[in-house]
């Protein structure tokens, strides 16, 4: 099997490039010569997650050489040098000093790299290339083990061997971040580095405790990686350890989610830079996912985060539009009771939704010329029919149509003989807001205290929540 160490650091080398408009930098002089290169022009990008954006473009001079220039710094971080064609041809450090010259030959990358006027750069060169090798020599002996039997004294050695080769890496790491403590190399290769477990204890009963690797694993994921740190937040590896930790380490339980999330943000402390990625981040994954119950993570990053001094690089009317839009979305989050609808029925006779006589309430947004209604409905129906004795059922169908005529011509084509409303005859708000239906069909489920217990769901997803509910009093 790989190293871990192999595998975490190889990823840089591999990830993809999406590049933005360029943004404006200064008092910064980065010159590239690579033989072989015959590219008009070159990009300098920075990381900022799972995304790469461009910070500057420098054109080939008659040196054959590339000089990013500006007056003012550029943020401390990793960087990596792209091509004409928008392909990555190495990483590097800004870091100290950056005034820096980097030579290398353009079909050996990154072995040839070499780096003037940067110590650090010269380290992080070296153990590229010291990792390369051992990789070879691991994948070498990983074959040759594939090759014997898993029981043999030579699979054995070879593994041996393997060992030594973790062993070699480990300590070529220990010794970069030992000898230059402050520097970005050593922050960015501490923060790769696995969590240690120590032994498992044993419980009162003579057993080991099952679960502590794992509870210390998850409490300690984070004790190498500084997320106050702007500087790791512009390297390639961070988004990866935050998804693994939210989604490997992390209940897949909307307020287990939250938790984990609030923990995430207070460790950023003062960084301004990773307070600002992460809550975009898990804005945009939350705000428009399609898991039932997980709007209330976006609700909750609203409520709680969107009022942090650090917000302000937020545009004002994006910020205004997405706590609109958590508004909305709070009165709708599963748990809450569903907002009250009184809606005219075919008779023109009010109706209440919440006074229906009923443990479980469906209500069925519907539109008679909708496609996918079509289908829906005739499933709805079927269903509402073997279970509405079963659980005390019924359906609240709010036709989205405002056409009496097509609306009762749909009912009686399709015998449907459940509630039927039109959403647009009410003495309520509009149905639209107030549940938030723009499409159609929708549905929700209620339970006896009017609570919304599902929503966004299809009729043959009913059966197995409806269970669960029931077996569940």
């Amino acid at each position: 099997m790989r190293s871990a160490i192999f595998r975490r650091f190889f990823f840089i080398l591999t990830i993809p490039l999406f590049v933005s408009a360029a943004v404006a930098q200064k008092e910064y002089r980065i010159t590239v010569k690579l033989e072989g290169l015959s590219d008009s022009l070159l990009l300098l990008a920075t990381y900022s997650g799972d995304k790469q954006f461009v910070v500057d473009t420098a054109w080939a001079n008659g040196q054959k050489a590339y000089v990013f220039t500006g007056k003012e710094p550029l943020p401390e971080g990793m960087y990596l040098i792209v091509g004409e064609a928008k392909n990555k041809l190495f990483d590097l450090i800004v870091s100290g000093s950056q005034t820096l010259t980097i030579t290398g030959n353009k079909e050996t990358l990154p072995a040839s790299l070499r780096a003037l006027k940067s110590d650090e750069n010269q380290r992080f060169f070296d153990y590229i290339r010291f990792l390369s090798e051992k990789q070879k020599q691991q994948a070498s002996l990983s074959e040759q083990k594939k090759k014997v039997s898993p029981d043999s004294d030579s699979a054995a050695a070879l593994q041996s061997q393997l060992d030594l080769l973790d062993e070699e890496v480990k300590r070529a790491i220990s010794g970069i971040i030992d000898s230059h403590p402050e520097s970005f190399l050593a922050l960015f290769l501490r923060a790769m580095q696995e969590i240690k477990i120590p032994q498992t204890p044993i419980l009162p009963n003579g057993r080991p405790d099952s679960t502590f690797p794992f509870r210390y694993y998850k409490s300690h994921f984070w004790d190498n990686a500084d997320l106050s740190d702007d500087r790791l937040i512009r390297t390639p590896f961070i988004h990866s350890k935050v998804e693994q930790y939210l989604n490997r380490l992390t209940s897949p339980a909307p307020d287990s989610i939250i938790v984990s999330i609030d923990h995430l943000l207070k460790l950023t402390g003062n960084s301004e830079e990773a307070f600002k990625y992460l809550v975009w981040y898990f804005t945009v994954k939350y705000e428009s996912s399609e898991i039932m119950g997980y709007d209330a993570i976006f609700v909750h990053l609203a409520d709680n985060w969107y009022q942090d001094p650090r917000m302000k690089w937020m545009n004002v009317t994006v910020k205004e539009n997405l706590i609109k839009r958590a508004n909305t979305l709070r009165p709708l989050l599963i748990g809450k009771t569903a907002p009250e609808m009184i809606l005219l029925d075919t008779l023109n006779n009010p109706v209440s939704l919440h006074r229906l006589p009923a443990d479980y309430i469906i209500i069925y947004f519907w539109d008679p010329d909708c496609s996918h209604c079509k289908k829906e409905t005739p499933q709805l129906r079927d269903f509402y029919a073997a279970n509405k004795e079963k659980y005390t059922l019924e359906v609240y169908a709010v036709c989205m149509d405002t056409s009496w005529k097509d609306m009762k011509a749909y009912i009686k084509n399709n015998e449907l003989q459940w509630v039927n409303v039109n959403g647009y005859y009410s003495v309520t708000p509009d149905f639209r807001e107030l549940y938030d239906v723009h499409t159609s069909p929708v549905l929700f489920l209620l339970d006896r205290n009017r609570r919304i217990i599902a929503k966004r769901i299809l009729s043959t997803q009913m059966e197995n929540i409806l269970k669960y509910e029931t077996e569940s009093r």
